[in-house]
């Protein structure tokens, strides 16, 4: 059976199915998310899904207190950049973060997933949302 399309489109798919996924290189192994056609490091089409732990380490983050019409009322929380345990970084929200002593470089998260995300007239994209928690 062949693959999906390597695509956002469908990066975003999984994440409605409660999956965060991957793409690896069969060739060189590097692992990408979101995916890519095309491997970075090698050039190859040669891709496969990857299913991810979704479970990570926190790089850096900055507190929104202000925060875009999509995002209203849930304010403050915190966007983070996120080392995935399988090695790739991938940008996430951390909701409930009122202040920068509630988390820290080094902290432990994990995926959770809110597959029905609500609707704004005008705004794109309406995808199904990830975000991160404490461990």
């Amino acid at each position: 059976m062949d693959e999906p399309e390597f695509s956002v489109e469908n990066f975003y798919k999984f994440v409605s199915e409660g999956k965060l996924m991957g793409a690896r290189c069969r060739r060189c192994g590097k692992l990408m998310v979101p995916p890519r056609p095309v491997c970075p490091e090698c050039y190859s089409r040669d891709l496969e899904w990857v299913q991810l732990s979704g479970r990570g380490t926190v790089e850096t983050f900055t507190i929104i207190h202000v925060p875009t019409v999509l995002l209203e009322g849930k304010e403050p929380y915190a966007v983070a950049v996120i080392r995935l345990d399988e090695g790739p970084k991938i940008p996430g929200m951390l909701p409930d973060v009122a202040s920068p002593g509630q988390l820290k470089i080094g902290d432990r998260v994990r995926v959770e997933f809110d597959r029905s995300p609500q609707k704004v007239p005008g705004s794109w994209p309406n995808w199904p949302r990830y975000y991160f928690v404490k461990e």
